[in-house]
């Protein structure tokens, strides 16, 4: 089984997602909207960390 809410994130943080596309999973119901809230929280604090 497909861990998407893992896979979601590494693409995201890599910059290979979009939030267009974090919120298309949520649509699709394979992640949760609290899910990608987590997703879009830890890329801030990605960001953060780099300044």
């Amino acid at each position: 089984m497909i861990e998407w809410f893992e896979k979601v994130k590494k693409y995201y943080l890599a910059g290979n997602y979009g939030t267009n596309e974090v919120n298309r999973f949520v649509e699709l119901k394979k992640i949760t909207s609290e899910q990608a809230n987590e997703i879009f929280k830890a890329k801030e604090e990605q960001e953060e960390a780099e300044n």
